[in-house]
């Protein structure tokens, strides 16, 4: 797992909404799974949506996995107040949210109906595959990793029941 970086994961029916519902008055979002209990979340620690997330979409999918897997958009930092190079992130100052986060960003409706269409009895043979990818280093369990697949599955039904979007919210 990735150490240090948390990931929440959770629904809302447009980006506006989503970084609304973690706006703390601050303009800085944060976390609905620690922080606001009222929000239909998952608490998915180390869990990052590009690498580990992408693998397990990649099993369910029975796809080869790869970095462009996952899609997602920017919600948070304001993708307009994006370091355009290398030197000009560089230039920023240590407490900009493109250093230091938190970042939300939206991810794709295709993601989110692997995860809703995912036969309930290959879950079993996907925690499997899953619990032993190389990033967990072998600190999951395969009954851990159904439990978490369950989570992420449960919340992308309840999504889409809803005609919602799935969102990740990460801090450092």
């Amino acid at each position: 797992m990735t150490v240090g970086v948390l990931y929440d994961y959770f629904r809302a029916p447009d980006a506006g909404t989503a970084f609304r519902l973690l706006d703390e008055g601050d303009g800085t979002p944060s976390g609905p799974a620690t922080v606001h209990t009222d929000i239909d979340a998952l608490d998915a620690k180390g869990i990052d949506p590009d690498v580990i997330l992408g693998q397990l979409i990649a099993f369910m999918g029975n796809v080869p996995w790869s970095v462009d897997l996952v899609k997602t958009v920017g919600v948070w930092p304001p993708e307009e107040s994006k370091p355009a190079s290398l030197e000009e992130y560089d230039r920023l100052p240590e407490d900009s949210p493109w250093n230091s986060g938190p970042w939300l960003v939206e991810l794709d409706d295709r993601l989110r109906d692997t995860l809703a269409d995912v036969d309930d009895l290959a879950l079993p043979s996907i925690a499997d595959q899953w619990a032993h990818i190389e990033e967990f280093r072998g600190h999951m369990d395969v009954v851990a990793a159904r439990d978490i697949i369950e989570g992420f599955v449960a919340l992308a039904r309840r999504a889409r029941r809803a005609d919602h979007r799935l969102y990740c919210w990460c801090c450092l």
